[in-house]
């Protein structure tokens, strides 16, 4: 099937956008930013990578920056979509833990939140709120909205300790996501620099053959995918809004190598560090 990076672009100042459509799309495609559909009305199907989820009117679906995606239908389908930059809710230095629901997949059933599912409620009144502040566009609209987004993230998050998986131990899970915290703290606090699996499993007190079972059962990622995972999105920004090289960029980013780090970003991003710059530099 065909597969398209979308040169989708927002404003520098405030980077977020939503529109109403019913357009059918012909290939999967990704994007730099984060997406929420709220299905209005209609029926199909929605491919995110390998999964497949069958509409249903009233569906929230949460994409991340890095999956492909394709909704296939009749022509029927109406969906709101919004789209915002992750620096809308984190810096360097906090706030990761709320967008990390769109990495992991990890609330409720994959990619899509259903109208039978907990906390739907609360994200669907959201999601409406923050429709309205848009297409009113209101004096301080922009506050609203991101204050709306991060709520809607708050909220995410707290269903992502809860609802790991259909059927899954939720006190295991938020009691692995408790014995994790002090390590994924400390990689955000420190993904510049050069760390190692010694050092990381004495921050989290576990061995270090656990700490990385417990790492891969939560995130999906294994933990050096994980910090790579930070380092690339930080090589993004540096490469969209700085003059420096790829070779800076590389180092400053925490790569100890220009051709991992080339390798690594081709992987992640679709494209070589040069070309993403070109296409995405503001």
């Amino acid at each position: 099937m065909i597969y398209k990076k979308d040169e989708l672009r927002l404003e520098t100042d405030f980077p977020y956008a939503m529109f109403t459509t019913d357009s059918r799309q012909m290939y999967l495609h990704s994007h730099d930013f984060l997406e929420i559909n709220s299905v209005q009305k209609g029926a199909g199907y929605y491919l995110i990578e390998e999964k497949e989820y069958e509409i249903q009117t009233g569906d929230i679906y949460v994409i991340n920056n890095r999956e492909r995606h394709m909704a296939v239908h009749d022509g029927t389908l109406l969906l709101d979509v919004f789209v915002f930059d992750p620096s809308l809710l984190w810096d360097r230095h906090q706030g990761y833990q709320f967008v990390e629901p769109f990495f992991s997949g990890n609330f409720g059933n994959g990619n899509c939140i259903r109208n039978s599912d907990e906390g739907y409620c609360d994200l669907h009144g959201i999601l409406n709120q923050m429709k309205d502040e848009y297409m009113q566009k209101k004096d301080g609209w922009q506050l609203f909205i991101s204050s709306w987004i991060r709520l809607f993230m708050a909220d995410l998050y707290r269903l992502n300790l809860h609802n790991y998986s259909r059927g899954a131990d939720k006190s295991f899970r938020n009691k692995t996501y408790t014995r994790l915290q002090p390590v994924i703290d400390y990689l955000h606090e420190n993904y510049l620099e050069q760390l190692n699996l010694d050092e990381l499993a004495e921050v989290a007190m576990m061995n270090k053959s656990y700490l990385c079972t417990c790492f891969k059962d939560f995130f999906h990622l294994r933990i050096f995918e994980y910090i790579d995972q930070l380092r690339t999105d930080y090589a993004c920004l540096l490469l969209t809004t700085t003059q420096m090289s790829v070779t800076e960029v590389a180092m400053e980013t925490g790569f100890n190598s220009v051709s991992y780090f080339n390798r690594v970003f081709k992987k992640t991003m679709g494209c070589a560090p040069g070309e993403y710059r070109k296409k995405y530099s503001k």
